[in-house]
């Protein structure tokens, strides 16, 4: 606006012609107030003006000075006054402490050359600014809000081009590089799923796979609505966050979650189930469910002398069992060449992961688990080429062979522990509590078979006197060899036991009258021997030998079969000893007799009486 347009407006305002004209006043050449109108704005500008409001005297100034007429917009701030009692009986016009009123303001010099002075016209414009600062606040917040929870903005077209991106950009693009391309072709997003960016309707978080401009993986999540106009939709706009990160760590806590149920379950496991076995196959099962796929275990223990043969010798010296099934036989192959590469030296405590190929090439996932005398393999099989094996599966299989391990060295602990609570120290033999529970289930077994089976109540003669003239470690010595006879050619129902002393027991299942003598005759034949062992071939030192056939009348338990055959181990020892007497029926305590066929101190012969 010209000075004349100016003029004119102020000469409009003053006339009251202008519409929206609200406040005129005329002032003097020294700026005081000679005639106002407008009512209550009226009063607010005088009482800028007696506060020498510096935006109003500045521009009164210029006015007087230039002789032109001024306009500007003036943002007058409410006083801040201290507050006083006579502030209740404040007049309405007074601006109230922190209050903004906005005007827009045109002074023009007076025609009047004589008097001077000014014409202050005004129109009030505050709604008008408080919008206007509603507005940039809005947008400032907007701008704050988009900062904070979306990686860009964006808004695009009805054929899906971006023609807005916050300036930050989007997956490693620029907002210049991405401006009318279509989002589906710049993001390769799949042409089967919703596309957020071309919606119909509002979508909030919907999560899609996107590729960035690197070319990596991405995972956005993302919330838009449809941007409809006159002629229907005419694009969409929203926020996207990349989530990729989140996802991830999401995933590492699902598995940490996984692992932890399943290395929980395989504690309650460890604690139900006792034996190498049971611990392996319930390994194998658990985690085969977690990672989808077939599972199989194989266990290999350390062949012990004199031990029970169960399961199938591979090797000597070495005891292998499995599941059924390629999984087992593939974890029986991996025991197996564990322990050629590595021996049983280096079995303790250790665990490792491998990756191999099982008979169909496919890649089988093989956890070792080793302990004192136990070797373990759990395997698990699934079609790799659909479904290869994850870092984090294996990891998974990593941490369970190590609590395996642990559970199987336990379990040799544990097995150990029963074998020295069943086990005589100094014979190797079953203890005299052992020995009875084996037995009693062992007549338990006969009861069902119906074969028939021996006990043989055997008990050294004259050992006294090899502690008392050679000292302990030579009866020990004796005691010791003893045992080992005991043991030797022992079958799987047979049972050895040291039952106190020098008192032996031996229980030979399905074996009939002659091959129970057969065994007692070899006994009586290492008499010799210790005497040796000894130290002293001359000692009286021999054995006697009582023996009774089961089933027998009236003896139900093992306590009863050796009672009456220490009722004929009593008739031995009566006879001369160092022989063998067997209980018969119906004369219990006065079986038959069968010498040992071992010279006297006379060197006669000691026959049967």
């Amino acid at each position: 606006m010209n000075n004349r347009g100016k003029a004119e407006w102020a000469i409009g305002q003053a006339d009251g012609t202008t519409q929206g004209a609200t406040v005129t006043l005329h002032l003097d050449a020294r700026g005081e107030v000679l005639r106002a109108s407008g009512g209550e704005a009226a009063r607010a500008l005088q009482d800028a003006l007696k506060r020498h409001d510096p935006s109003l005297r500045a521009l009164l100034v210029t006015a007087l000075a230039g002789g032109e007429p001024v306009m500007a917009r003036v943002v007058l701030e409410g006083e801040d006054r201290p507050e006083t009692p006579s502030d209740a009986e404040a007049p309405a016009n007074t601006m109230e402490e922190g209050a903004r009123r906005a005007f827009e303001v045109c002074i023009v010099p007076s025609t009047d050359r004589r008097h001077g002075g000014v014409v202050l016209s005004a129109r009030e414009v505050s709604f008008e600014d408080n919008l206007t600062r509603a507005l940039l606040k809005s947008r400032e917040l907007y701008k704050d809000l988009m900062f904070c929870s979306a990686d860009f903005g964006w808004e695009t077209d009805a054929q899906g081009r971006f023609t807005y991106v916050s300036p930050n950009g989007a997956l490693g693009w620029r907002p210049q590089e991405m401006a009318g391309r279509r989002a589906a072709e710049l993001f390769g997003l799949d042409p089967d799923n919703v596309n957020p960016f071309e919606t119909r309707e509002p979508v909030r978080a919907l999560k899609c796979r996107a590729r960035d401009r690197d070319g990596g993986s991405v995972t956005l999540s993302v919330s838009a609505v449809p941007v409809t106009g006159p002629d229907g939709l005419c694009g969409a706009r929203g926020v996207a966050r990349d989530i990729t990160a989140e996802i991830e760590r999401e995933a590492e806590r699902e598995l940490e979650h996984a692992r932890q149920n399943l290395l929980a379950r395989m504690v309650l496991e460890i604690r139900s189930h006792a034996s190498p076995e049971a611990i392996l196959a319930k390994a194998a099962e658990e985690a085969g469910e977690a990672l989808r796929s077939a599972s199989g275990w194989a266990l290999a223990r350390r062949a012990t002398e004199g031990g029970e043969k169960a399961g199938r010798l591979d090797d000597p010296g070495q005891l292998l069992w499995c599941c059924e099934g390629e999984s087992g036989e593939l974890a029986q192959a991996a025991v197996s060449r564990l322990l050629s590469e590595r021996g049983w030296a280096d079995a303790t405590g250790a665990e490792e992961v491998v990756v191999e190929l099982d008979a169909e090439e496919r890649h089988a996932l093989v956890a070792f688990a080793r302990a004192e005398g136990i070797a373990g393999a759990i395997t698990f099989i699934r079609d790799t080429g659909s479904e290869p094996w994850r870092a984090h599966e294996i990891e998974l299989v990593h941490g369970l062979a190590g609590h395996i391990a642990i559970a199987l060295q336990q379990a040799a602990i544990l097995e150990q522990l029963e074998h020295l609570s069943r086990t005589d120290e100094l014979t190797g033999l079953l203890n005299r509590r052992a020995f009875f529970a084996d037995t009693e289930q062992r007549m338990r077994h006969q009861r069902r078979t119906g074969r028939p089976s021996a006990m043989l109540y055997i008990d050294l003669d004259n050992f006294k006197q090899v502690n008392d003239r050679l000292g302990h470690a030579a009866g020990d010595a004796v005691l010791r060899l003893l045992g080992r006879h005991l043991a030797e050619g022992s079958r799987a129902g047979d049972r050895a036991g040291r039952l106190g002393g020098d008192e032996f027991a031996l229980w030979l299942e399905d074996t009939d009258l002659e091959g129970a003598k057969r065994k007692a005759e070899k006994l009586l034949a290492i008499i010799p021997e210790l005497r040796e062992a000894a130290g002293d071939a001359n000692l009286p030192l021999g054995l006697s030998i009582g023996l009774v056939m089961s089933p027998w009348p009236a003896a139900e338990t093992p306590a009863d079969l050796l009672e009456i055959a220490d009722a004929a181990l009593y008739q031995a020892k009566e006879h001369g000893k160092s022989r063998l007497v067997i209980a018969t029926p119906g004369q219990e305590g006065r079986g038959d007799e069968t010498p040992a066929g071992l010279p006297d101190d006379d060197g006669q012969q000691v026959r049967a009486g």
